[in-house]
């Protein structure tokens, strides 16, 4: 019964990152409403330690929850880790984001590693979860001003799961903004 756990995680949410729009903005390289569209998304887990606070914007709350350490299942850790990168990157702590979410991509890729090769099958969720982590680092080094880390975390994400919605969006934000940056004459700043 080991693999309920690894099943029982709520769809992840992803949640609108007004902080990109607005340094984007800042810029001027975005017009309007035309921006909205083209916003970078975190995604958390909802059933996870903070995931409910996280989703409503209560990151004081999101914060105590995630202060308490993981269990004992590879589930505890990657799911808390990954809602801790997301934590302290809506709250703009740097450092410890970059941390937490390199943390998070590390657990969910020994998660996927220690899948006991009769669990085939779940490789596929295995894959969905790594992408989700790839995908929030990306934001991540964006934020940084290291788009060609941004950009090598999303096309990872994409190749470990094609269809997921929150990568998508993701890499039409990148793509977008590196436009939007050339046509104002701002050079992205890579690693």
């Amino acid at each position: 019964m080991g693999s309920s756990s690894r099943n029982s995680r709520k769809p992840y949410v992803a949640l609108g990152l007004t902080a990109a729009v607005s340094l984007l903005a800042g810029t001027a390289a975005l017009a309007g409403s035309e921006s909205a569209n083209h916003n970078f998304v975190l995604t958390a887990y909802s059933n996870g330690k903070g995931g409910a606070d996280l989703i409503s914007g209560n990151y004081e709350a999101a914060t105590k929850a995630l202060q308490h350490p993981a269990g004992f299942s590879s589930f505890d850790a990657s799911t808390s880790g990954n809602n801790r990168c997301v934590m302290l990157t809506m709250t703009r702590q740097w450092d410890a984001a970059r941390t937490a979410c390199n943390e998070a991509v590390r657990s969910a890729q020994q998660e996927k590693l220690t899948l006991p090769s009769y669990q085939y099958w779940a490789r596929k969720s295995q894959n969905d979860y790594l992408a989700v982590a790839l995908s929030n680092r990306a934001v991540l080094h964006w934020l940084s001003s290291e788009n060609a880390a941004a950009e090598t975390d999303l096309k990872r994400a994409k190749q470990l799961s094609p269809k997921a919605g929150f990568v998508t969006r993701n890499l039409a934000a990148l793509q977008y903004s590196q436009a939007a940056l050339a046509q104002v004459g701002v050079a992205p700043v890579s690693p």
